[in-house]
């Protein structure tokens, strides 16, 4: 079978030959393929590159677009930085507390960031469809005005200032609708949304059912293609329930800290559900207990069909040794089909 096969097969609840697995190698393929990262993170075809080494390493059943929500926020201006084995980072927001930010219309997709975004899509789909799904990763329409604002403005003008909120959503629907778009158009099979401003660690109950999910519900509608919800580095387990009625979300992908058996409870046996092995774990974890831990995690959920093993958080860091990676791979094989 195929990756999409596999893939398809979790979608639908349906056999398969072994367990559909990913892992969030985006960064890592700069390592395999000798690529300087600011180099790997500026031109396509050199994401390509690093990408087929990827494959051809541990043959992945999802090809991951490059992880780097920054260039989002650098489209609007402000400075990246750029770490030797890291991805782009944004030095500060682009925006003062007190500034709020135009919409960039078809500007948005005319950023050099943004545009290496979408092209890096397009070429992993030309590459690897119809085999191998593309997933690309897009950030959140409530986490945007945070990567524009920060933070701690972000959550004050949520809390006290709903006209001034209301807009900056409005400014963060379009580009999301605008990115998301551009990404399935170029061929991507889902879209991936690492959310964080919708966890009742960072925000009231209150605002999440008044101004949160509402956004959510209203982006994800219109999007264009399936969309991965994604733990965003935080638990959800204790607030999953309330987003397993948000439109277009085909699975969700958990923290490793979120208990498997009680998501499937919480959201049915049909929903995928993605996880949860921790993607920086593997840098400190030998072969053997990185096999281990992939072994028992799928023992666990072998008569669940529409699991997809993955790795959660962001990406597999670069200095993992490829024999870990490689264990998770025979982990998988070793353990079998899909009944």
């Amino acid at each position: 079978m195929t990756g999409m096969e596999r893939v398809l097969c979790a979608l639908h609840g349906k056999p398969a030959d072994r367990r559909a697995f990913t892992l969030a190698l985006s960064l890592y393929g700069a390592r395999l393929s000798g690529c300087p990262t600011q180099e790997y993170y500026s031109d396509p075809k050199r994401y390509l590159e690093g990408q087929r080494k990827v494959v051809r390493l541990i043959d992945p059943d999802i090809v991951f677009a490059p992880f780097a929500l920054p260039f989002e926020a650098l489209a609007y201006g402000g400075e990246g930085v750029w770490l030797d084995n890291f991805p782009p980072n944004v030095r500060k927001p682009p925006f003062r507390e007190h500034e709020t930010p135009e919409p960039l219309g078809d500007g948005l997709l005319c950023a050099p960031g943004v545009s290496y975004l979408v092209e890096s899509t397009r070429l992993l789909a030309l590459e690897f469809g119809p085999s191998k799904p593309v997933c690309a990763v897009a950030t959140a329409p409530v986490d945007l005005p945070a990567m524009l604002l920060g933070i701690e403005a972000w959550l004050e003008t949520l809390l006290f200032d709903p006209e001034r909120a209301a807009r900056l959503m409005d400014l963060a629907e379009e580009h999301f609708l605008r990115l998301t778009g551009a990404f399935f158009a170029a061929g991507a099979a889902f879209v991936a949304i690492p959310v964080m401003f919708a966890n009742l660690r960072l925000v009231t109950p209150a605002l999440l059912e008044d101004a949160v999910l509402p956004a959510l519900a209203r982006a994800f509608g219109q999007a264009a293609g399936p969309l991965v919800y994604h733990h965003g580095g935080n638990r959800i387990l204790d607030h999953l329930q309330r987003f397993s009625s948000l439109p277009n979300v085909a699975g969700f992908l958990l923290d490793p800290r979120d208990s498997l058996p009680q998501a499937r409870d919480i959201i049915g046996p049909g929903r995928l559900v993605l996880g949860n092995m921790n993607g920086p774990g593997l840098a400190r974890m030998q072969p053997d207990k990185a096999y281990a831990s992939v072994s028992t995690l799928l023992a666990e959920r072998a008569s669940d069909r529409a699991f997809v093993l993955a790795s959660s958080h962001a990406d597999i860091p670069f200095d993992t040794s490829p024999d870990t990676l490689l264990a998770v791979r025979r982990a998988v094989v070793d353990a079998g089909a899909v009944a």
